[in-house]
């Protein structure tokens, strides 16, 4: 990792982030240098690495600083390149951008209403090593949880996930606070909640799909599918895996294949009436 990437920073517009500030990020991001992960430059000219969110639109991910950029992948690509705000938009204009989708203040530029405001932090979040300190206390609840859940506890484990889940939101960690809500709706479907269960794999998936992780927002559709077919539930079974063909391939596409499925399914019905 260059020393250039590791001196990004821009207090301002992670504030703004958090605050959930249009007019302020706007201003903020003007002047801006963000981290963007990108393939080897070929002939001078940068690749952005690029995700597919729902329904196949693109999505380009780019931080605030370092952290913001390690939050979101432990391991980020030697090839993340520091661009100016104005490159990032050239670059991406035919895409979503996602701000810091791991934190601080994970926030989507795609015209739209942003997300819910954080919860005014205890801690300065423009700080890089405060976050670290909560995302360690956040890991170490969350892994309580887990090992609770292990041992069969499930009500206790989803108690134990609460201060996880509270720490994903203050620090504005859309995705991480996603999978932990996946793992809870898991918890609470094994332990017979269904429908609570269903409505938090839903909402998980719909966070996950609009931050570019398509394949885990699928699972967590087609978990909660099996999930609501297991207990009776077969109208909630059918809309949430038509909401997982929409992901998959547009509502276009998905419409038409429904339209099928229902026609052989009517073909049948005579069939065993004949």
């Amino acid at each position: 990792m260059s020393v250039e990437l590791a001196h990004v920073a821009n207090p301002r517009l992670v504030q703004a982030l958090l605050d959930q500030d249009r007019t302020e990020v706007d201003a903020a991001l003007a002047g801006s240098t963000l981290l963007v992960p990108a393939s080897e430059p070929r002939g001078g000219e940068i690749v952005l690495e690029t995700r597919r969110a729902g329904g196949g639109s693109r999505l380009v991910c780019a931080f605030t600083d370092l952290e913001a950029l390690q939050a979101w992948d432990r391991n980020p690509p030697g090839a993340a390149v520091a661009l100016d705000w104005t490159a990032v938009a050239g670059l991406a204009a035919d895409a979503t951008v996602a701000l810091n989708p791991a934190g601080p203040g994970a926030y989507l530029l795609n015209g739209s209403t942003p997300a819910n405001a954080s919860p005014r932090p205890a801690l300065d979040l423009t700080d890089p090593p405060s976050r670290r300190r909560l995302r360690l206390q956040t890991n170490q609840a969350h892994e309580l949880a887990r090992r609770t859940a292990a041992a069969g506890h499930l009500s206790e484990a989803c108690e134990q996930l609460r201060p996880a889940l509270s720490a994903c939101a203050e620090l504005g960690d859309r995705l991480h606070g996603a999978a932990a809500a996946l793992e809870l709706a898991g918890w609470r479907a094994r332990s017979g909640s269904t429908r609570l269960a269903l409505a938090g794999w839903r909402e998980a998936a719909e966070t996950m799909a609009a931050l570019g992780e398509l394949d885990l927002a699928l699972d967590a559709l087609l978990d909660a599918a099996q999930a609501a077919a297991a207990g009776g539930l077969a109208r909630e079974a059918e809309a949430l895996s038509v909401t997982a063909l929409d992901l998959a391939a547009g509502s276009d596409f998905s419409d038409r294949l429904i339209t099928v499925w229902r026609a052989l399914d009517r073909t049948a019905e005579v069939g065993s009436l004949a």
